[in-house]
């Protein structure tokens, strides 16, 4: 008898684990050239004002999650260890895992929630890339859908299209050099008596218009 109630038991976890949906973490299948696609969308790099189809080796981290609000690290490709090595060889704008590995989402059986960041560069993450003005993009969250066997494997065919770009710097950063700018401009000047329009306009070097 115990041995009945530990089969079902078992059998009970087989089937939670083989109704947990998968996808592949490719968007080999998406065909749109717009660079602001919202979905079927492919990769693209800014470089000195020039808009292309990525056509280079690239790094990249996947999230996903059954809920948009608690997606966790689903996989890592990096050139610096490797992993990334080839996932741009099928074309320009193109991902595709070179591991060629499933990857199922706990809790989704249709569909589950995305979230992508790309960059260049022999840097570790997507903050690492920011912080070095490396190109790099991060996709809103996205809806995609998954598949149970025996269905056939989706892509990321919700992906938008990522543009990886050097990050423009926060205005509060531009504020604070130009602040900076102001009070040397100041303190040059402090035995003159400086109108107060000068004064104003040397804040604001740095604001965008």
């Amino acid at each position: 008898m115990k041995k009945f109630y530990l089969a079902i038991v078992m059998t009970g976890f087989a089937v939670r684990a083989f109704c947990q949906g998968a996808v592949f973490l490719d968007n080999l299948a998406n065909s749109s050239m717009s660079p602001t696609a919202t979905s079927n969308g492919l990769f693209w790099l800014s470089t000195g004002g020039t808009l292309s189809l990525i056509n280079q080796d690239f790094n990249a981290a996947f999230y996903a999650g059954s809920d948009s609000g608690s997606l966790s690290l689903l996989a890592t490709f990096l050139l610096s260890d490797g992993t990334a090595a080839g996932d741009n060889s099928v074309g320009p704008g193109t991902f595709g895992d070179p591991r060629g590995t499933d990857y199922r989402i706990p809790g989704s059986t249709s569909e589950a929630f995305f979230r992508v960041e790309a960059w260049t560069g022999n840097l570790n993450s997507y903050a690492a890339a920011v912080n070095a003005g490396a190109p790099a993009a991060r996709s809103p969250i996205f809806l995609n859908p998954v598949s149970v066997p025996p269905g056939r494997t989706p892509d990321l065919v919700g992906l938008p299209a990522m543009v990886l770009a050097v990050p423009e710097p926060p205005v509060f950063a531009l504020v604070g050099l130009g602040g900076l700018c102001a009070l040397v401009f100041l303190r040059r000047n402090k035995n003159n008596r400086l109108p107060c329009w000068v004064i104003t306009q040397a804040t604001l070097v740095g604001l965008p218009s």
